[in-house]
């Protein structure tokens, strides 16, 4: 019954050798001057630098069973790293590296756990002269927690520059997750009077928070603009209103393989899949937009609609109703601020990018020996190959697969205009002489 039982302990140490040469020294780059050929600055150093230092250790399982027809290997594991190397950011007034000023200083900034499971199972199903059935499933979760920084209230904050805009995107604290989505909370849609004015339990009247500097108007804040959760209480919508929308990392991510193989005929069917991840669709912050030239998308149409409840009556916010459009789209705003106010980084543009990928489809025949030896060959083999054949998710941009962006793991889930996986075709023929 039990062919092979192996148990498997395991611990190690390193380093990380991603970090620029000569990070905790001064160093100099020449460059051309009316005198001659003069010593630039081309760091800023950092004597004190220390090297990153990762200690993983984990327990495996190996078994095989019924004559080796199914395979199952476990490994859990537990990492953490010390001194995290990071290139910290220097104030805008100090010039930009390259154009005259020091590249920013490498600093260690903390401490960072991994801890995760990966399990595979390889079975062999079906067996027999003329027909052979294997799969492979493999399962892996991680989750990840920072330990320290460089103090308790440390955040290390991503931003995207957008023209002259500047935003942060993801945020990076003690005790969270590296990379989390950090924006603003829509709570729902001014669609009547009492979305402005509501009674509280005790039955006084409150007003809902509004955006900093606006008003109930037009021009401010209106019939079909979103409502944004007051984070801190304090009756008004500011950046100290920003918080956690979403987390990049999946739950957990899956990969299932069959082949099939009958005389000389072969299929291969591999699926692929993540669940529980987010990704915020950046896209759709300009191409969405129906204020914008850039508003490209179909969804573009169904910004909210609206008309007066009563013909004959005043313009005004308790006279104004949406008549049409989607219910999760804002107005077209007739100003730029209710515009920029709608279309600020918000939980609405984070998406569920959990999916389920047909990731490859091959078919192939190898003709028979004894028709090889008639004309002289060893092996002939005749197949078709079909990548990223198709797609289940709920996303609404091109490809939920995103990883990271620039390779920053700061910036997971970020769906910059990313170009999608291509569906791939190929047909190929193997001979052996």
């Amino acid at each position: 019954m039990i062919n092979n039982l192996k148990l498997r302990l395991g611990w190690g140490s390193v380093g990380n050798q991603n970090v620029t040469d000569n990070a905790y020294l001064a160093t100099y780059s020449s460059v051309a001057t009316i005198w001659g050929t003069g010593l630039l600055a081309s760091n800023t150093p950092n004597p004190d630098l220390k090297w990153e230092t990762t200690n993983s250790s984990n327990i495996g399982l190996d078994l095989n069973l019924f004559d080796n027809r199914i395979e199952f290997i476990a490994d859990l594991y537990y990492k953490k790293t010390n001194n995290l190397l990071l290139q910290v950011p220097l104030p805008a007034y100090v010039g930009t590296a390259g154009n005259g000023a020091a590249a920013s200083p490498w600093k260690n900034i903390g401490s960072l756990e991994n801890k995760g499971i990966e399990l595979t199972l390889n079975t062999v199903n079906i067996d027999t002269k003329g027909f052979q059935w294997r799969s492979n499933l493999v399962f892996s979760l991680n989750r990840n927690k920072v330990l320290s920084l460089d103090t308790e209230s440390s955040v290390i904050d991503k931003t995207v520059t957008s023209g002259s805009t500047t935003t942060i995107i993801t945020r990076t604290a003690v005790g969270e997750p590296i990379g989390q989505f950090y924006g603003y909370k829509v709570i729902g849609r001014f669609e009547k009077a009492t979305d402005f004015y509501y009674k509280d339990a005790e039955g006084n009247i409150k007003a809902t928070a509004l955006p900093e500097d606006m008003e109930i108007g037009k021009n401010g804040v209106w019939i079909g603009d979103y409502m944004f959760e007051d984070v801190n209480n304090d009756g008004v919508i500011n950046e100290e209103d920003r918080t956690y929308i979403g987390n990049p990392n999946p739950d957990f991510t899956f990969g299932f393989g069959n082949s099939f193989s009958y005389k000389g005929f072969d299929l291969n069917i591999f699926l692929s899949g993540s669940y529980g991840n987010e990704v915020v669709n950046w896209g759709r912050t300009q191409l969405e937009n129906p204020r914008e030239n850039t508003n490209l998308l179909r969804s573009a149409l169904d910004y909210a609609k609206l008309e007066l409840i009563d013909p004959n009556g005043g313009d005004t916010y308790d006279n104004v109703r949406i008549s049409g459009g989607d219910p999760l789209m804002p107005r077209m705003a007739s100003s730029s601020a209710s515009n920029v106010s709608n279309y600020r980084f918000s939980d609405r543009f984070v998406e569920d990018g959990s999916y389920l990928r047909i990731q490859s489809i091959s078919f192939g025949y190898t003709f028979p020996k004894k028709w090889m030896n008639k004309i002289k060959l060893e092996n002939l083999r005749l197949y078709c190959n079909m990548q990223n054949v198709y797609t289940f998710s709920k996303y609404k941009g091109y490809d939920p697969e995103i990883g990271s962006t620039n390779q920053d793991a700061l910036l997971t889930g970020f769906d910059n205009y990313r170009y999608p996986s291509p569906r791939i075709y190929t047909f190929g023929l193997n001979v052996t002489f």
